[in-house]
């Protein structure tokens, strides 16, 4: 079985998501409908029978397909599921449909086509998802600038690795119908309530919204964790409301299913990034809702975050634009480089969601930024500019970075400029500010940071803010801070549990990957 094109949503067992994350203020009352009375046979999403006659439901099905009913089933009715031996054809079909009527009911939307689940062991992993990660975007140097991955390791593969080693089951996001999760023993498959109810969001989302949709692609690091803020975040909000109807007793459950034993290696300094727009993109969804129902995240739907700064301040794309949260234009930095050195096209953007990582609350003072990667064959650099709502927020991440240079080992040199000597960061580093500009030049040595920027190395008039070379691509984006003051609002934020960049462990929840590739016969 091959692929083509298809971005799948990976999911991770994990310690906040599934300890009970935010799922906002809705309740049991607001959404039950009356128990059915009529017992006429119908046909399921498919225009297919829905199941035979011994594997219906017990209660009567409607005249004609509704919300909170699927495949013979309503979302209130129990059925008779006992995984402790792994789940039957039969079983599976009668867990799959109710999960799905469940999620019709809290959300309000039907499902449009059945749905085909899939078990696999750990070891088909790898295979299946080929390597071919799209989701976590972003070039060796960006994840070299977060002090994640160092120049000993290809970024791309300590990503693919993690996500093998961590990975609880994906559900599509463009253009199929199916959910594959991962198990120990595929012969006596299980799956945890909540696990299912995510992946199975998932395919509501897509048949509903068409998450294929151009309005749905990005780019850069921050422009995924904008949209998933979105897509992981209501799955997410929607799989705590099923956690908890189930945990209140509302609704009578399937008991049992284990997530797939972890395997392989782990970079654990990259699960607050991987695991961000699930904790954080639910509140945000969770506030959506809270404002203005499900027709808010339906808005969002037609109109996803570009930056993940919208979703920390919980705002929707045109508000967030407005009040100066979300940026108006690209920030741009000339190409200062030497005839050595040669800048990669399209640059990577780590955002504020990425940043809460490392600097918490400060990150959503962020405004703006660009990391543009450079090489001269053997070696690489990088430029990353980032815009604050005020100098003081600047200088809050500045002295973060620094910060962080120093818990590698480095030593400052001159008032801009710091050296790793010995490491996988072992580096140069001007970082400098301008008002609410902040600019980091990294080289593989003191005299390289002037060749991949001119005015970046030491100089007679190195001082703690060097010249502002970063600029916008527009008139009305010009570095000035902000009416937004962050401090007068209190969106959900990630803070970490070490000094600088650290690991963020309330993040390692469940987080999402697109691999590139449809499913094809």
């Amino acid at each position: 079985m091959g692929f083509s094109r298809l971005a799948l949503a990976l999911a991770i067992a994990s310690l906040a998501v599934i300890a009970g994350g935010t799922v906002g203020s809705a309740t049991l009352g607001d959404t039950v409908m009356a128990s059915p009375t009529s017992n006429t046979a119908v046909e399921n999403s498919t225009g297919e029978a829905a199941t035979t006659s011994m594997d219906r439901g017990t209660l009567p099905d409607p005249p004609e397909d509704r919300i909170g009913w699927e495949g013979g089933y309503w979302y209130n009715e129990s059925i008779n599921v006992e995984q402790s031996d792994g789940l039957s054809a039969a079983e599976l079909q009668r867990y799959k449909y109710r999960t799905m009527a469940r999620l019709e009911e809290i959300r309000g939307l039907e499902f449009t086509d059945d749905v085909e689940i899939e078990f696999i062991g750990t070891e088909a992993v790898a295979d299946r998802t080929e390597n071919d990660i799209s989701q976590f975007r972003g070039s060796d140097r960006q994840w070299e600038a977060l002090f994640v991955v160092g120049e000993d390791r290809e970024a791309d593969r300590v990503v693919f690795e993690t996500l093998v080693g961590r990975v609880a089951g994906w559900a599509a996001e463009e253009g199929s119908e199916s959910v594959v999760l991962i198990t120990d023993d595929p012969d006596e498959p299980t799956a945890p309530p909540r696990l299912l109810a995510h992946e199975l969001a998932h395919v509501l989302q897509h048949q509903q919204f068409d998450l294929d949709a151009d309005r749905y692609r990005r780019e850069t690091l921050d422009g995924e964790h904008a949209k998933d803020a979105l897509v992981e975040g209501e799955a997410s909000y929607l799989d705590g409301v099923y956690q908890q109807y189930c945990a209140n007793g509302s609704w009578d459950c399937v008991g049992g299913g284990s997530f797939a034993t972890a395997r392989g290696d782990v970079e654990r300094d990259l699960l607050p990034y991987l695991g961000a727009p699930y904790t954080l993109g639910s509140q945000y969804v969770g506030h959506l809702i809270d404002r203005g129902g499900f027709d808010a995240v339906d808005d969002a739907h037609r109109n996803p975050p570009e930056y993940s700064v919208t979703a920390l301040h919980r705002e929707r794309t045109e508000r967030a634009r407005r009040a100066g949260i979300s940026p108006a234009a690209t920030l741009t930095v000339p190409d200062r480089s030497n005839d050595e050195w040669t800048r990669r096209e399209g640059p990577d953007r780590v955002g504020a969601m990425a940043l809460t990582a490392s600097i918490g609350d400060d990150a959503l003072a962020w405004r703006n930024g660009v990391l543009y990667s450079y090489t001269d064959g053997s070696a690489g650099g990088y430029v990353w500019a980032t815009r604050w709502s005020n100098e003081t927020t600047a200088e809050a991440f500045a002295e973060a970075y620094r910060q962080r240079v120093r818990s590698h080992g480095g030593t400052q040199r001159t008032a801009a400029v710091w050296e790793i000597t010995t490491g996988p960061f072992a580096d140069a580093f001007s970082i400098g500010r301008t008002g609410a500009t902040v600019r980091i030049v990294n080289a593989p040595s003191i005299e390289g940071l002037d060749a991949i920027h001119a005015g970046a190395g030491p100089s007679e008039q190195d001082g703690s803010t060097p010249q502002n070379t970063a600029s916008a691509t527009s008139a009305g984006d010009t570095g000035s801070p902000t009416s937004a003051d962050p401090t007068t609002t209190s969106p959900a934020t990630a803070d970490g549990d070490g000094p600088g960049f650290g690991v963020v462990a309330s993040l390692v929840a469940l987080f999402a990957v697109g691999v590139a590739r449809r499913k094809t016969t």
